[in-house]
């Protein structure tokens, strides 16, 4: 238990940092490309430190186990890409501890599923989605009206990506246990970033197949199309956001799966998705992100119900 403790307070430090670095990473070149060269990264890491070391061997690896680890790395990164727009356009203090709901989800899951809750977890899983609601709550705009003024005054800018990104998250990371114990955690963090990595690949040639074979409204009518980015970012300061978050990244999915091959996943889960205080408080010192005292209140709920479903 003492190893699952550890191994989710680690992965709550680096998903915390990692989630300030792409904030950085998404504001210069945004979400995609930001999410597509994190999967480079983190495959050079994981192919260049990570399995030299630990020589993950995939011998005797079921074809079920491996389908079911493609699929739940398909969920979580669209959970990331939703994630990232959230970064993008909204405030990081906000929707960061949004996304940390997902350890109550997961522990909620892990607790029906067989772990024994008790009141003080229940109390716990309570007060996040309370503190979810809240944090979420953006102060009325004078530019408000009709419907959309509604949405305005309800949720904020990311508010909605993130909370789905967390409900993404909350299923995925709990039914990683079970693939995690057939495959080994290296490897289940090696399938899940060779998927990415795929899936995004096949993303960027249908973008640029439909881009050079379909013509756009604009010059069918006769009008020059915008020329397209680069694919490569040539911003040195993306990169240096990029790098940190991506090794970051990649360290705290695999103190994670790490933690749930050896440890409850209603301890690790809850305790990982702490990693909101930590962007929090970057977010406070170095953004100087502001929140209203019903949205700090709705992170301070977040934190304690995190904190008490591992009591």
């Amino acid at each position: 238990m003492a190893s699952g403790v550890l191994l989710g307070l680690a992965a709550a430090i680096c998903w915390g940092v990692a989630d300030y670095c792409m904030r950085g990473a998404t504001h210069t070149v945004g979400p995609f490309r930001s999410l597509y060269f994190m999967q480079v990264v983190s495959l050079l890491a994981l192919g260049l430190l990570v399995a030299p070391w630990l020589r993950p061997s995939f011998a005797g690896a079921s074809p079920s186990a491996i389908a079911a680890t493609v699929g739940l790395s398909l969920v979580i990164m669209v959970g990331a890409a939703l994630l990232y727009r959230s970064f993008h356009i909204g405030v990081l203090a906000i929707v960061s501890p949004i996304a940390a709901s997902f350890g109550a989800i997961a522990a909620g899951l892990a607790l029906l599923s067989g772990e024994r809750p008790t009141a003080l977890a229940l109390i716990g899983l309570a007060l996040a989605l309370v503190g979810v609601i809240l944090s979420g709550m953006a102060p009325a705009t004078p530019h408000a009206s009709g419907e959309s003024g509604a949405r305005r005054r309800l949720l904020g800018p990311g508010v909605l990506e993130a909370i789905i990104a967390t409900l993404l998250f909350g299923v995925a990371y709990w039914a990683l246990r079970y693939v995690v114990a057939d495959l080994g955690s290296v490897q289940v963090a090696v399938i899940g970033k060779a998927t990415d990595f795929a899936a995004l690949t096949l993303v960027v040639l249908g973008g640029w197949a439909a881009r050079r074979w379909l013509p756009t409204p604009a010059f069918a009518q006769g009008s020059a199309a915008a020329a397209a980015l680069p694919l490569a970012p040539r911003s040195g300061a993306f990169w240096l956001w990029l790098i940190p978050g991506a090794l970051l990244d990649v360290s705290a999915n695999l103190a994670y799966n790490f933690g749930v091959a050896g440890a409850l996943t209603s301890v690790v889960a809850t305790l990982s998705s702490l990693f909101s205080a930590v962007t929090v408080l970057l977010a406070a010192i170095f953004l100087r992100e502001r929140l209203t005292r019903i949205q700090w209140a709705g992170v301070a709920l977040i934190l304690v119900g995190v904190s008490l479903v591992n009591l």
